[in-house]
């Protein structure tokens, strides 16, 4: 057996468990194993992405453990496929009200062409802690380390551009924070820090920092109706190899009014702006907020309005409205409405699709029949539009779902959704010609469904599907069949399989096909020590 635990943590998240219920006052869990057979035929790997991070061979799939270290100290220990390059896992340990950290690894890989020889590949690794010395005083940390490595797309034959053809890259982020509390009011402290480097891009490399202060209380005057949040940063980020500098900064104000128990009335201000060293070019950008929720006895009813200005001397507008409301009927029924609308003027058409206008507006309603049935179902219309560039998008969703739930029985799950979208691109003649265009349409019809059912005493099975179907100016079909299963035999072991189909048709591009079947078998075994 080969194993392929990559990095140190991943290792931590294997040996610390076990050795630590040595002290354990109790340990509990269960124990995978099994195998993974795939068999695929593809014309096209990379159109299905439910299968990139699926590696055929044995497999220890999931070891899941909790147990107790002392009087108060509690772990757990949760790792799937560690052996596979589908690696992930987590480890945690906490003594309630006093600590609590963490560490967590995953890997992720992503296809880019039909061979499947264009990839990329993701390595995370995070860990970090909160200390809570005292009620007043919490001390918290994180650190991460994301590795990323891979090959990037030709857009032309040959000739792999400036970035190169490949990327090997580490991203590392942290955060301290130190923060007090006191009397509902709450003081806190945070550096927030990135470094990036790349093998193969030297000037890519950066580094950089944020320093920032947070307030947050009631008012001192008015302490049972207002509240307030107060927020400012400072910070640099630093372009290493050819020396550029920037100055980041940002300002940010939260009061909330309650005037009255049924109303509740919220301003913000977000105010940042980058300052670029090397050209002396600043950018800045100034938000204000207010919105108003009014609270009845069958539901609420809320109203906003939120101004945007793109540096100082108004590049760029924006104006955003927001309307809404959810109503109870009758305590087994709830409705949902909003409608918000966004309106970006550019003042000196610097920007790259100039104006716009968007609105979206939704619909939801939920019903509880009975304890075992819901149903219920929403509607949507989004509009976005680019009047000086001639560009407009229109759509419509549809979504319907229902739940059952029988006890003793199982359970049933049934989503629909469609939608229905059109782009179209406005082409003026400059000679007072009539106006040409060119028009897109697509559509989307979306079935998801699973039934659980467990009638038979120590077996339980489950069937679930997802249905795709994207029609007109495109012709596209994809499916995924799961089956499962899982048998108790006596109280300690467990047998599970799993089966499912993988499948994508695109009926224009007939090289883009791929199926794929998939088997998981595992065997397991629960174990307990007191």
């Amino acid at each position: 057996m080969r194993w392929k635990i990559k990095t140190l943590g991943m290792t931590l998240l294997l040996v610390v468990g076990p050795l630590a219920s040595a002290w354990a006052g109790s340990l509990n869990g269960t124990v995978k194993v099994g195998g993974i057979f795939k068999d695929e035929t593809a014309g096209d790997l990379s159109v299905m992405p439910e299968t990139f991070n699926i590696y055929e061979g044995f497999t220890i799939s999931g070891i899941d453990l909790n147990g107790t270290v002392g009087r108060r100290g509690y772990y757990r220990l949760d790792v799937r496929e560690v052996n596979q390059e589908s690696a992930r896992g987590i480890f945690s340990f906490r003594v309630p009200s006093r600590f609590n950290m963490f560490m967590r690894y995953d890997r992720h890989r992503q296809l880019f062409d039909p061979a499947g020889q264009v990839e990329s590949v993701r390595k995370n690794l995070r860990g970090g802690f909160v200390l809570t010395p005292s009620a007043d005083l919490k001390i918290s940390a994180n650190i991460g380390n994301q590795k990323k490595t891979g090959s990037r797309m030709s857009y032309l034959p040959n000739e792999p551009g400036f970035l190169g053809s490949g990327y090997d890259n580490n991203l590392t982020t942290g955060r301290v924070e130190i923060a007090g509390n006191r009397g509902g009011r709450s003081l806190a402290a945070a550096y927030d820090f990135s470094t990036f480097s790349d093998d193969n891009l030297a000037a890519a490399d950066r580094s950089g920092g944020v320093f920032s202060v947070r307030l947050n209380g009631p008012c001192y005057l008015l302490p049972d109706v207002v509240s307030h949040l107060v927020r400012a940063s400072y910070g640099k980020q630093k372009l290493t190899a050819v020396g550029t500098d920037y100055e980041l900064g940002t300002f940010q104000y939260l009061g909330v009014v309650k005037p009255a128990p049924q109303w509740r009335l919220k301003y913000g201000f977000n105010a940042t702006t980058v300052d670029d060293k090397s050209t002396d070019y600043k950018t800045d950008e100034v938000r204000n907020d207010f919105d108003a929720v009014w609270y009845g006895p069958q539901g609420s009813v809320n109203a906003g309005y939120g101004r945007v200005i793109h540096d100082s001397w108004q590049v760029t507008t924006a104006n955003v409205w927001r309307l809404g409301g959810t109503w109870r009927i009758q305590d087994n029924a709830k409705v949902r409405v909003g409608y918000d609308s966004n309106r970006k003027t550019d003042e000196e058409q610097t920007t790259l699709l100039k104006d716009m206008e968007a609105s979206r507006f939704s619909a939801d309603l939920e019903i509880e029949a009975t304890d075992e049935l819901s149903f219920g179902g929403g509607y949507m219309d989004r509009q976005r539009s680019f009047p000086l560039v001639g560009v407009e998008t229109t759509g419509k969703r549809y979504r319907a779902f229902s739940r059952l739930e029988l006890s003793g029985w199982g359970s049933l799950n049934v989503d629909y959704i469609y939608s229905d979208d059109d782009y179209t691109d406005f082409d003026g003649n400059d000679d007072g010609g009539e106006t040409t265009w060119t028009h897109f349409r697509a559509d989307n019809s979306t079935v998801t469904g699973r039934v659980d059912v467990d009638t038979i005493r120590n077996l339980k099975l489950s069937f679930g599907a997802t249905y795709l179907d994207i029609g007109k100016d495109l012709d596209i079909e994809k499916s995924i069949l799961s089956f499962a299963g899982h048998y108790d035999i006596g109280k300690d072991y467990f047998f599970e399989a799993k089966y499912n189909v993988f499948n994508y048709d695109d009926y224009i591009l007939l090289d883009r096909y791929y199926t794929a079947n998939v088997v998981w078998v595992n065997f397991g075994y629960r174990l307990s020590v007191d």
